[in-house]
């Protein structure tokens, strides 16, 4: 995944890369077992940033390849999206919007 995020570009891809890996791994957690739930929410978003800086598919010229990273691309919103509404359920907020 390094050489891959270097090759978009990423200014110290070997280390964002772990850090994203620790974020995903530590987010999930804190989500799955309920334990500052609103917190790893907010850990997960960091897929946006990502998306638009791994998976920009406005930028490839093959059909093919530009095909696959918009496909990643809105996996990447999807997951966001989830983040946010587990951060909206785990932070109580879910009462007061109903």
């Amino acid at each position: 995944m390094a050489q891959y995020a270097a090759s978009q570009g990423i200014p110290a891809a070997e280390a964002l890369v772990v850090l994203s890996g620790v974020m995903i791994v530590v987010g999930g957690l804190m989500v799955a077992l309920g334990v500052w739930g609103d917190l790893g929410a907010l850990l997960l978003v960091f897929v946006v940033v990502a998306g638009f800086l791994i998976h920009a598919f406005w930028k490839v010229q093959d059909p093919h390849q530009r095909m696959d990273q918009q496909v990643h691309f809105m996996k990447n919103l999807a997951l966001a999206g989830g983040s946010i509404l587990a951060f909206v359920v785990f932070a109580g907020w879910a009462m007061t919007l109903a």
